[in-house]
């Protein structure tokens, strides 16, 4: 997935998301289902943006466990650096207002089919050995 290995590159970032044994999408208004992310503001880091960005979007509180990588993403005929963090979920405050409208938690098993652009499916193939030790730490954590 990294095409660089410095976040310093990107214009945009976002965050693969894990609730508890879950991983959090976004509905975008044309029903695609992606990560999400958006674009750095000025001062921003890219994982203070991917915190930004997922509470805007999902309405849930995270943290970043993990850089991932850079990654393309193409729109329009054009084609932006999107830095990616491997994120968890520590509060869900609105939540509720996203919650199957334009955001869902999905079983890791059924993440890929949800996916829509190929981009997306990739950075989760590449990233599930990840994500799949995270959910491992988040069950362990929910039993003590």
């Amino acid at each position: 997935m990294p095409e660089q290995d410095s976040p310093v590159a990107a214009v945009q970032a976002g965050g693969l998301i894990v609730w508890r044994e879950r991983v959090v999408l976004r509905r975008t208004i044309k029903g695609e289902w992606v990560f999400p992310k958006g674009w750095i503001e000025s001062g921003e880091t890219p994982e203070q943006t991917a915190i930004r960005e997922v509470r805007e979007e999902t309405g849930l509180l995270s943290e970043v466990t993990r850089f991932l990588g850079i990654g393309p993403y193409e729109v329009e005929d054009e084609t932006r650096s999107v830095a990616y963090c491997l994120m968890r979920v520590i509060d869900g405050p609105e939540w509720l207002d996203h919650a199957g409208l334009d955001a869902g938690a999905f079983p890791l098993e059924q993440v890929e089919g949800f996916l829509t652009f190929e981009n997306n499916r990739r950075l989760w193939t590449e990233s599930l050995t990840e994500v799949e030790r995270l959910t491992r730490r988040e069950r362990a954590a929910a039993r003590i």
